[in-house]
């Protein structure tokens, strides 16, 4: 046998404690890919210091491939990406895109990126210093549709187009998040959190997700109508008590 696929998931949701619907879908979809044989680390970067990239530009001139920042994503992070087989990134979906916090993330790879240019049938690109790993983005949103995660897909697709994925394996979307731990939808959230493990199955032992299997996943769970009502009734109560319903920030 080969050795075992290695695999860093990456987890950008501020959220912890069972909170996370980021969290809900990527512990299955880990699992799943700890069933077939891969080797998993997970990663949160609430719990990481990752600064935001400044453009120095001095890994391309001074340090080549050495980032000038010295926090966990130089000192821990970007070797860990750099020498994975496949990276999940798993983000709540924020104002339609990825959170901050996984931009960031995906920002302070440059490193990884040669300055020089090249034109391509794709136009002109940086060429990359060692194929980049292969990749599968995991997201969730509280709207209903699926078209929410169109500006997301489309990202990851022009990303996957000039290197920065080897290849994109899959793209994982859970629309209506929310309403998966509502004691009504359980019969359904478990069955979109079966396929979710049976998903990391499939892309650990086939390369990629099956039609049924991404079908489960993103099935719908109620009538966006009735969501709709029941999260303006939350938002009625929660405006009415002065509740705080995310996680509260840090005092200081």
């Amino acid at each position: 046998m080969g050795e075992a696929m290695n695999v860093l998931a990456v987890n950008s949701s501020p959220r912890a404690g069972g909170r996370s619907k980021t969290e809900l879908m990527l512990e299955q979809l880990v699992a799943g890919m700890r069933e077939a044989g891969a080797s998993v680390e997970c990663v949160a970067l609430r719990e990481k210091t990752v600064r935001p990239c400044v453009a120095c530009l001095t890994c391309w001139t001074r340090t080549p491939g050495v980032c000038a920042h010295k926090d966990d994503m130089a000192g821990e992070l970007l070797g860990k990406w750099a020498a994975a087989d496949l990276v999940v990134y798993a983000t709540p979906l924020y104002h339609y895109m990825m959170n901050g916090a996984m931009k960031t993330f995906i920002e302070r790879t440059l490193p990884g990126v040669d300055p020089s240019w090249q034109v391509t049938d794709r136009g002109t690109t940086h060429p990359i210093r060692r194929p980049a790993p292969a990749g599968v983005v995991l997201s969730v949103a509280a709207f209903p549709e699926p078209a929410i995660f169109g500006a997301l897909s489309n990202y990851v697709r022009y990303l996957a187009s000039v290197g920065f994925m080897r290849r994109l394996v899959a793209e994982i979307y859970r629309p209506a998040a929310e309403a998966m731990v509502a004691p009504v939808f359980s019969d359904k959230c478990r069955d979109i959190l079966a396929a979710t493990k049976q998903a990391g199955r499939e892309i650990v032992e086939t390369g990629g997700v099956a039609e049924g299997t991404m079908g489960r996943i993103v099935q719908p769970i109620a009538d966006p109508e009735v969501l709709a009502a029941g999260a303006n009734a939350m938002w009625k109560r929660a405006i009415a008590k002065g509740l705080r319903l995310g996680d509260p920030p840090e005092e200081k």
